[in-house]
């Protein structure tokens, strides 16, 4: 079985609830197989349609049969893409927190009116969500749109709302659905 670095493809397909997907790369014959458990951490709960569509970066390594599995598989930031990541903090004090991605280098800070009303003292720590990002003229990036990942997160903070793409996304209490 050999192995190849350094590989691009694109995101063919994704099951979240079975765990697994496709990768369509120029460089290999047929399609590659993916596995949750090859996915950054921060990826790891994700459903709907988020992954498809979106390059990714990978290794591969070629089963007995002949076709190649993913491993190491990267996210890559793309301007104009959601993207996921995970709460590192957030201060009910201070009204912010941050938000730490595998797609990027550095942290991005959210307000507390990016998230709902929770009951006091929840902490949202370690939260896996997926968010927008809007440039700052200082040049960093700030969450424009939260969402959890997946209903599972949503319910345990029994703040969820349904977003687009499957994904649930914290609301102002005076948010409205527009179109």
């Amino acid at each position: 079985m050999s192995v190849v670095s350094g590989l691009s493809g694109v995101v063919k397909s994704w099951n979240g609830s079975k765990g697994f997907g496709f990768i369509t790369c120029d460089s290999l014959a047929g399609d590659v197989l993916f596995a949750r458990t090859e996915m950054p951490q921060d990826v790891k709960e994700v459903r709907g349609k988020f992954l498809e569509g979106r390059p990714c970066v990978f290794d591969a390594q070629q089963q007995a049969d002949g076709r190649f599995k993913a491993t190491n598989l990267a996210l890559p930031y793309v301007e104009g893409k959601s993207l996921a990541g995970q709460i590192k903090s957030f201060s009910e004090k201070h009204g912010y927190g941050f938000i730490t991605s595998s797609s990027l280098t550095e942290d991005v800070r959210f307000q507390s009116s990016d998230v709902p009303q929770l009951p006091p003292g929840t902490s949202l720590k370690e939260e896996l969500v997926t968010f927008d990002v809007m440039p700052m003229q200082d040049g960093k990036l700030r969450v424009s749109k939260l969402f959890f990942q997946s209903n599972k997160i949503a319910e345990r903070l029994k703040a969820w709302n349904d977003g687009h793409d499957g994904r649930h996304e914290w609301r102002s209490p005076g948010w409205q659905r527009s179109g």
